[in-house]
């Protein structure tokens, strides 16, 4: 009955069995306030951000909050360390992000002057080329005429040669055909005139062979009977003069003609000598421009190979740096929000945790004494 319940009870057997069952009513204060612990601690790590399987870090130390001989020491040691390295995350962040910002404007800008100099530098090349172009006509231009120069010049030259040798063909027959009119006027003179003071025969004779050209000495005039000497003589012997003075003019006139063309030729040689030697004055100078322009242009060929080089590995650089750079730019703001909030959350679960008395907390529990 009654009796035999409480003697069980009572037995020793039981007292041991309920002395690790059944703990005093402190001790279950006590775990009560650690379960609260705990559930704040789980609450504040939730405020900064942590999710079963969102972050290996905060599954760590959920699982030590959560233990059932959690050691709060501990937990808080790695709530702190959790703390430096996220300050120290968010500090490399910063120095990142300063770089890369720096670093991406820094290469833009170059980018930017090496397509600008890109311009220029086509823009040298193409007023080279057409310089190169200009001055290789040019030279062309005044070779050709150089050359057309000397042509004409060797033209004219043998045309003044045929002329004067014309020229002094034709003044050696009109002077021989006056030497021969006079000849041929003194004959008549002793005819007409046989008192008049004449030259003897022989010397008539002489002085003909000297001035013909190649020719025999024309017959004296024939006597015709009964032919008498009049006045009439006048008429001959003054066409003889006349013929002779019409000789004479035809020779002045082409002396001068002579002289004339003789000075024009000269003149035109004169010419055509300065301007030849201007042409080639001009060809030399162009010469040395176009010489000038090619190495220029060389020059600048270098420059557009060096200037495509640079810009292909700024290229790349500025490509590497966006692939480095562009997550931590465009998220900079949310990853910090969202450390902070880490912080905050990590911060307050130390608080919870420090704010316990441990020593109540986790101090073993006493032995039940027997009633």
């Amino acid at each position: 009955g009654v009796e035999g319940a409480i003697k069980i009870l009572n037995s020793d057997e039981a007292l041991e069995l309920f002395k690790k069952a059944l703990p005093e009513p402190s001790l279950l204060q006590l775990r009560s306030q650690k379960r609260g612990i705990q559930q704040r601690a789980l609450r504040a790590l939730r405020a900064a951000g942590w999710r079963k399987g969102a972050s290996s870090r905060l599954d760590l130390i959920a699982m030590a909050v959560q233990g059932r001989n959690a050691d709060f020491d501990k937990v808080i040691q790695m709530v702190k360390d959790m703390i430096k390295t996220l300050k120290l995350e968010q500090s490399d962040d910063d120095a990142k992000k300063q770089y890369c910002d720096a670093e991406l404007d820094k290469t833009e800008d170059k980018g930017k002057e090496l397509k600008h100099e890109s311009e220029n530098l086509d823009m040298r090349a193409r007023d080279l080329q057409e310089a190169i172009k200009s001055a290789s006509e040019l030279i062309q231009h005044l070779e050709q005429g150089i050359k057309d120069l000397d042509v004409a010049v060797d033209e004219a030259t043998q045309q003044r040669k045929a002329e004067h040798e014309a020229y002094v063909k034709e003044a050696a027959q009109n002077s021989a055909a006056v030497e021969l009119l006079g000849f041929a006027r003194k004959r008549l003179e002793k005819f007409y005139h046989p008192k008049a003071q004449v030259q003897s025969q022989a010397d008539d004779s002489a002085d003909f062979l000297q001035i013909s050209i190649h020719r025999d000495e024309p017959p004296p005039p024939p006597e015709v009977a009964g032919y008498e000497k009049s006045g009439k003589s006048s008429g001959v012997l003054g066409m003889l003069d006349m013929l002779t003075n019409d000789l004479k003019k035809e020779m002045q006139e082409d002396k001068l003609q002579e002289e004339d063309s003789q000075q024009d030729y000269e003149d035109s040689m004169k010419e055509s000598a300065e301007k030849r030697a201007s042409d080639a004055k001009a060809v030399s100078e162009n010469e040395d421009v176009l010489a000038e322009a090619k190495s220029d242009l060389s020059d600048a060929n270098d420059d557009i190979r060096a200037n495509h080089k640079s810009s292909g590995e700024t290229h790349e650089y500025l490509q590497d740096l966006h692939k480095a750079c562009d997550f931590l730019v465009n998220n900079y703001n949310a990853r910090k929000e969202a450390r902070i909030e880490e912080l905050e959350g990590l911060q307050k679960a130390v608080s919870v945790l420090a704010g316990a008395d441990l020593s109540l907390l986790q101090a073993p529990r006493p032995l039940l004494h027997r009633g």
